[in-house]
Parts: C-alpha cells; sequence; structure tokens
C-alpha cells in the first residue's frame, strides 16, 4: 500500500503556564550542565560513593528509567507479535516513552563510569564473561531499534515534507514493525534480567546472592512500564483537552499492570519467607540486622516497595470502582514508579552497604558502607529529569504520537 504522510496539526498558541513549564526544565536542564561540568572536570573524587560502596543514586535512576522504559518492548510485542491491533494507538508513545527512559539511563552512566571518554570501550574490547559487557551491548541495539522504529514517526512532520524519498524510506522501515517487536522483545528481556543477575552474582554481598533477582527484575519492569505509558496518555489528555487513546485500551492496560505488579508481588514474598528467612545463612542474618540498624531498608521495603508500589497501584488498576476512573488509573501509575524506584535504591544502594563477607582468594572484611548523594549527584540527577521532561513535552506537543500504525502507514 502506498504510504501517505499525515498531516500534523500545528500546535496551538504558546501560553503562560507552557512557558513557566519550560523555563522549569530550563533551569533543570542549567543544574544538570553546572554538575556535569563538575564531574567532567574533578572526576568522581566530587561524589559520594566509595570503594565500599560504589553505585549510588546514578545506578538507581540507571535502572529506574530502563525498568519503566518497557512499556515499549511489551506493548510493541502485544500489537505485532500477538495481533492486537486494537493497542495500536499506543504503540508510537510506548516506543517514544521507552526511547526517553533508555537514553536517559545512557546520559546517566556517562556521568557515571568516570572515563566517559572511553564509552566505546564495550563495543570494541569484548568482555564475554562480564555481566554488565552483555548488558551493555543489549541497551545499545535495543536503543538503535527503538531509534528505528519511531523513525516514520519522525518524518511525518511537515519539516520533512522537502525530503520525499527520506519519508517513504522510513515509512518502509514501519514494514518490519513486527520484526523490530521480536528482536526488541528479545534483547529487553535478556537485558531486564541480566540487570538482576549482576546482583544476583555478587555473591561477596551474600543479602543479594539469589536467583529470583533476574525474574523481580523482568516482572516489575513489564508490570510498570505499560503503566506509565497509560498515565501519560491521560495527563496528555487533561492538558489537551483532546481524547488520545480510547478509555477502554488504557483500563486494559492498567488491568494487565495490575497483574503483573500480583505476580511480582507474589514472587517478592516467596523470595522473602523462603529464601531469605528460611533458606538464609549466618551472613545474611548478620546482613539484615546491620540493613535495618545502619539503613531505612525496612521503611523502604514495606512502604516504598510492598504498600505504594505494590498494594495501593494493585488494586486501583484491579478494583472496578478504581480502574473505571482515569484519576486513580493515573495516580495507581506512579505509586507503581515510587515502587520501582525505592526498589532499586534498596537493590543498588542499601545492599552495598552490607561489608564485603569474602573476596574469592582473599581473607579481607570491609567495614560497613554509608552514602547519600552529594550535591553534584543530585544536580546530574535533576538535569537528566530536565532532559526527559524536554524530550517528552517537545514529543507531545509536536509529534503525532497518538495516530496508528495502519493510519500512518497503509
Amino acid at each position: 500500500m502506498t504510504s501517505v504522510a499525515l498531516p500534523v496539526k500545528k500546535p496551538s498558541a504558546v501560553s503562560p503556564g507552557f512557558l513557566a513549564w519550560l523555563a522549569f526544565i530550563a533551569a533543570c536542564l542549567i543544574v544538570g550542565i553546572i554538575a556535569a561540568f563538575e564531574v567532567l572536570t574533578k572526576g568522581l573524587a566530587v561524589t559520594n560513593m566509595s570503594d565500599t560502596v560504589p553505585w549510588g543514586l546514578w545506578i538507581t535512576i540507571d535502572l529506574s528509567a530502563i525498568a519503566l522504559g518497557a512499556g515499549a518492548f511489551t506493548l510493541s510485542a502485544i500489537v505485532y507479535l500477538l495481533r492486537l491491533k486494537r493497542f495500536q494507538p499506543i504503540v508510537r508513545l510506548a516506543v517514544f516513552v521507552g526511547f526517553i527512559g533508555y537514553s536517559s539511563a545512557l546520559l546517566t552512566l556517562i556521568m557515571d563510569i568516570g572515563r566517559p571518554d572511553r564509552f566505546w570501550h564495550p563495543w570494541v574490547y569484548w568482555n564475554i564473561h562480564s555481566v554488565l559487557w552483555e548488558i551493555t551491548w543489549c541497551i545499545t541495539l535495543y536503543l538503535t531499534i527503538m531509534i528505528l522504529e519511531f523513525l516514520p514517526v519522525i518524518t511525518d512532520l511537515a519539516w520533512f515534507a522537502r525530503w520525499p524519498r527520506l519519508r517513504r524510506f522510513t515509512h518502509t522501515l514501519h514494514k518490519a514493525a513486527p520484526l523490530f517487536a521480536l528482536l526488541g522483545l528479545g534483547i529487553s528481556l535478556l537485558h531486564q534480567s541480566s540487570l538482576g543477575a549482576t546482583y544476583g552474582i555478587l555473591r561477596s554481598r551474600p543479602i543479594w546472592f539469589k536467583p529470583s533477582m533476574p525474574i523481580m527484575f523482568i516482572l516489575s519492569a513489564v508490570a510498570v512500564g505499560p503503566a506509565l505509558t497509560m498515565a501519560v496518555a491521560f495527563v496528555t489528555e487533561w492538558i489537551s483537552g483532546k481524547k488520545t487513546v480510547a478509555h477502554d485500551v488504557l483500563r486494559t492496560i492498567g488491568r494487565f499492570s495490575g497483574f503483573g505488579l500480583l505476580a511480582y508481588g507474589y514472587i517478592k514474598f516467596w523470595d522473602l519467607a523462603a529464601v531469605t528467612y528460611y533458606g538464609r545463612t549466618p551472613q545474611v542474618n548478620s546482613a539484615f540486622a546491620m540493613l535495618n540498624e545502619q539503613t531505612p531498608y525496612g521503611f523502604g521495603f514495606w512502604v516504598g516497595e510492598v504498600i505504594i508500589g505494590i498494594v495501593i497501584p494493585a488494586i486501583f488498576f484491579l478494583a472496578p470502582r478504581f480502574n473505571r476512573r482515569p484519576i486513580f488509573l493515573v495516580v495507581g501509575a506512579f505509586a507503581a514508579m515510587i515502587g520501582i524506584v525505592a526498589s532499586r535504591w534498596n537493590v543498588t544502594v542499601s545492599g552495598l552497604t552490607v561489608p564485603l563477607a569474602y573476596a574469592p582468594g582473599v581473607e579481607y572484611h570491609a567495614p560497613a558502607g554509608s552514602y547519600w548523594p552529594s550535591l553534584v549527584e543530585w544536580g546530574i540527577a535533576v538535569g537528566v529529569l530536565g532532559y526527559a521532561l524536554l524530550l517528552l513535552t517537545l514529543g507531545l506537543r509536536y509529534l503525532p504520537l497518538f495516530k496508528s500504525g495502519d493510519e500512518a502507514h497503509g
């Protein structure tokens, strides 16, 4: 079928509220640029990370952003592999949100690796025994897939009418959407699980050495990623005053996320009971005692991860009296986001404050660690938030994100 370019509606006049919103984003970006200059000129010495706690706020942002971008591969697989075309209108938004999440994660990693000039090393110097090497490759490949999948949306802008061949080429790429969905699903599941496995193989940190970590990372991402996309669709509708996606589709996504959270919660409680309490070693006993004494781990787990991150959103997503009202779906999605961030913080930061049980082949016992992000680390976090909000704002305002693939390319 011949590709037909969609007319892109011109945005309405800029309101004072929108200008204030752009000013807020600009302030975030300025703070981030200043903090990035400090890191790039002075190195990681300006952070509060140490040999005992080498990962902190930035890795928490990285893992959270990747999980929140999981709606891209989940909804793409539903549409292109399961052939559920009723979800087609939200696929573009899901891929766009996924791109923002993954690019935000990579932007954070550039600051965290200490030598950003060597960012290309994993692609040239292969370390096939490293989980982080595999994650780097998967994230890079998946980001490339999302760019290819999203190119037709970019070229639908009126500005690209001067290059009709480029527009036809990108629309031709859309025919490979099922292939992109299949590759994206495989690569995403691989690196989402590998992120959990990164902690699962850290035997010197006994509290996190358990095979359930990859499963919990996958389930939490698959559950919360689509919920974030749903929430963005609702908020866009409220701001613009125009319906974006059919509400029955968004409610179905909410129910999907609700059941996903129940599965995630089941694995988490099974892990807590069977692995942590009944099967734990003396090292794990002392690790938990230290966590509860020196960190707010218990509060972060029960309140942040369980009550806010699982119980509240599951009720809002699944109970009919709540999921018929968009406000509860949006609140549930943001509660699930808080749960994801709390989970990634507990795994990344709280778990690393526990001293090393041993280093293979070496008798070594490090003291307990402590960590709170420095001002520069918070500055980078604010800058990354500004970047994500800028892309989301400009995309929702100027890109045809709520057109189905059949309308755009049929």
